[in-house]
């Protein structure tokens, strides 16, 4: 049927509005541009070392739950917040770095299908200034598959062996001879969990045990054990049990207890003894329940004269994994609380080597909260934020 006037009409009205409007839009968008922007570079991947760069380093392992057999080892300048590198620390795996944080040792699993297949237990050895990979011992596959503490791979204070611990689920230490690469031997340690390295005699370590007391073993320099003791008890499991975590200075091991009891521990004898004991929480404190609580719960500066805590109120049995409310300093020289700071929720603590920095994980976002370090003084503002600085990020330890 042939179009009537009026409708022809209509389709020339709207063939006359589209001219306009195109004579209008097309000069915008068509028109090319006077001074087109020049061809980017093609990219070119290239590697490097941390050689040279800010030795100022925060290491921060990441056990990545939600891809456990691909987990992080992370490494952030501390004053820029940077990402400098990373280690790949497989399955569950769990890190420590030399004295003179020149290696990273990294005792971890591997499967041979990723999720599946055949297990290898093996000790890596990496360089902290490339981030490269020297060499491995393959470990007999035992070892302690756990969440990130320190404790779990230690090398020894002569710097000769590197120790593991297993758990099949009964305990042991498997030693690492560094300079022969092989592994030394196994020592059963049933009841006792980690190792606490003495700095003065140097193939000797401690373990906490479960009954309260602290087994040290001496090792001879073929790495197998020429003496074993046992402490007499120094904690109650059942009343108040303590953080494995320990911070160290020397022969001295700080250990804090679930009710917020510090003690001072000396393992450099053949027998670990208390030095010091020292009740944090009293007074209206105590009766408003406030305990430590993470991971890393606490740290002990460089100097051994200051401690800050984090703390959480209204504790009860099965919260000491609770981040914190507040951060609390003491003076380790009078015992007395000196400071109180927002908590940051903060499940993880540790100062630099150096003493100028404290530094710290937030358990609920994620966050690497890096501070200047003031002695005695409350914290403020943290100078340096990464967020977050891992998935399931648990330890951090300093390079300086």
């Amino acid at each position: 049927m042939d179009a009537t006037p009026s409708t022809r009409r209509h389709a020339a009205k709207i063939a006359c509005t589209l001219s306009a409007a195109l004579a209008v839009a097309l000069p915008l968008h068509a028109a090319a541009p006077k001074n087109p922007p020049p061809e980017l570079a093609a990219e070119t991947l290239t590697t490097g070392t941390l050689a040279g760069k800010s030795g100022e380093r925060i290491y921060v392992g990441d056990v990545a739950i939600a891809h456990i057999v691909d987990g992080r080892l992370r490494v952030y300048d501390a004053k820029a917040g940077k990402l400098m590198g990373m280690i790949n620390t497989g399955f569950a795996g769990n890190f420590a770095l030399s004295a003179k944080a020149d290696e990273v040792y990294v005792a971890t699993t591997y499967l041979s299908r990723g999720g599946r297949g055949d297990r290898v237990d093996v000790l890596e050895v990496w360089d902290s200034q490339t981030l490269a990979f020297k060499h491995e011992v393959v470990l007999p596959p035992k070892r302690a598959q756990t969440l990130n503490y320190r404790g779990l791979v230690r090398a020894t204070g002569n710097g000769r062996f590197v120790l593991v611990q297993n758990a099949t689920p009964a305990t042991s230490i498997t030693v690492v001879d560094l300079s022969e690469r092989k592994v030394a031997g196994e020592i059963a340690t049933p009841g006792c969990w980690g190792t606490l390295a003495s700095a003065s005699q140097g193939a000797r370590f401690a373990m906490l045990c479960g009954d309260g007391k602290i087994a040290t073993v001496t090792l001879d320099d073929k790495g197998q054990v020429a003496d074993r003791q046992l402490s007499d008890k120094l904690f109650d499991a059942d009343a108040d049990a303590w953080f494995h975590t320990a911070e160290q200075i020397g022969d001295r091991h700080w250990f804090i207890s679930f009710k917020g009891v510090l003690t001072e521990v000396d393992v450099g004898g053949a027998t670990a003894v208390v030095k010091s004991r020292r009740e944090l929480v009293t007074g209206v404190a105590a009766t408003q329940g406030w305990r430590p609580g993470g991971y890393q719960a606490f740290a002990v500066h460089p100097s051994g004269r200051w401690a800050v805590v984090a703390m959480h109120d209204k504790g009860r049995e099965g919260s000491h994994k609770t981040p914190a409310k507040q951060l609390w300093t003491f003076d380790l020289e009078t015992g007395k609380r000196v400071a109180v700071s927002p908590g940051f929720n903060t499940a993880s603590l540790t100062f630099s080597r150096s003493g100028a920095r404290l530094q710290a994980l937030d358990g609920v976002a994620g966050a690497l909260n890096v501070w200047a370090w003031k002695d005695g003084k409350a914290l403020g503002k943290p100078a340096v934020v990464v967020k977050p600085a891992g998935e399931a990020a648990l330890q951090l330890e300093s390079h300086d």
